[in-house]
């Protein structure tokens, strides 16, 4: 597994604001092993999580781009 790094995330604009959609994303990424760090769903998001898992993150469907905080780099899916 790679470090734990700090990536920004921003949802498309069809994304659900739902509860339940909410609590999908929270799910998925703790089972990556990440954690919001500033943020709240359907916003942008920091999230604290291993460089490998953030790829899984970039390839959800409701997921417009995830950047890495550190240098600003593209993590694709």
């Amino acid at each position: 597994m790679d470090d734990e790094g700090v990536y920004r995330v921003r949802f498309s604009e069809s994304c659900t604001t739902t509860a339940g959609e909410a609590t999908k994303f929270h799910e998925l990424l703790r089972a990556l092993g990440g954690m919001v760090v500033y943020g709240a769903y359907p916003g942008p998001l920091v999230i604290g999580i291993a460089a490998d898992a953030a790829g899984h993150v970039a390839s959800f469907p409701f997921v417009e781009s995830v950047v890495s905080v550190t240098d600003n780099s593209v993590v694709s899916g």
